[in-house]
């Protein structure tokens, strides 16, 4: 492979990547139960997806991280309790199990140090992984072998020596953490299955009316 089509392959999977951000961004908007929403790229709101592990990493200590999407639930028992969501437009499993794992860890990272940011976490892509282990993904013993990884391990507990590590862990965390996943697996025909722009703009003023008369 020649230096120039690996540059063109890496613009392909950045270009793949913001793509797949806005569409997981208009899902969640379409389903008309996300009252607001921003990317990583939003400023000042992106900085809430914004966090720092706490013993850095290989590139330095105070090393920060930021998930891809946030915002706020509307309706029933969600309603305003907040998201921060990891999107991956992959049609292939690919990577995604390390992506995954790195994922929860930040997820452990985050409850720990701003719990108000992280009522839920979502993780969207557009292909399964580990289809096998599927039930097994969002489980307080998935968060622990991930924060525990030797990828993850120093940078989030700050020990190198697992048994040590785990030592450190919070049951309430890896529990928590846990609880608060969600697994949304897209398509794009999947993606058709939302109100149309149309009806999305008469519900939001529709629900917009119902909270002023509330009020």
């Amino acid at each position: 492979m020649t230096r120039y089509s690996r540059i063109v392959a890496g613009e392909e999977a950045h270009d793949l990547g913001e793509t797949g951000l806005q569409r997981a961004k208009q899902w969640l908007e379409f389903t008309t139960r996300v009252d607001q929403c921003w990317t990583r790229h939003d400023r000042p709101a992106g900085e809430l997806l914004e966090f720092q592990w706490p013993h850095g990493r290989d590139d330095g200590p105070g090393a920060r991280f930021s998930f891809d999407l946030g915002g706020t639930f509307r309706g029933d028992t969600l309603e305003n309790q907040s998201f921060v969501a990891e999107v991956k437009a992959y049609k292939k499993e690919n990577d995604l199990p390390t992506h995954f794992r790195d994922f929860l860890a930040k997820c452990y990272v985050a409850l720990e140090t701003r719990p108000d940011r992280c009522d839920h976490f979502l993780w969207l892509s557009w292909s399964p992984f580990q289809a096998q282990r599927w039930d097994q993904h969002a489980t307080a013993e998935n968060v622990r072998k991930s924060v525990l990884h030797e990828a993850n391990r120093r940078r989030t507990l700050g020990l190198e020596d697992e048994s040590q590590a785990a030592a450190k862990l919070s049951a309430d965390l890896l529990v928590g953490v846990a609880e608060r996943i969600w697994l949304v697996t897209l398509s794009e025909k999947q993606e058709q299955l939302v109100l149309s722009a149309n009806h999305y703009v008469e519900v939001v003023r529709m629900i917009t009316l119902e909270r002023r008369g509330a009020a």
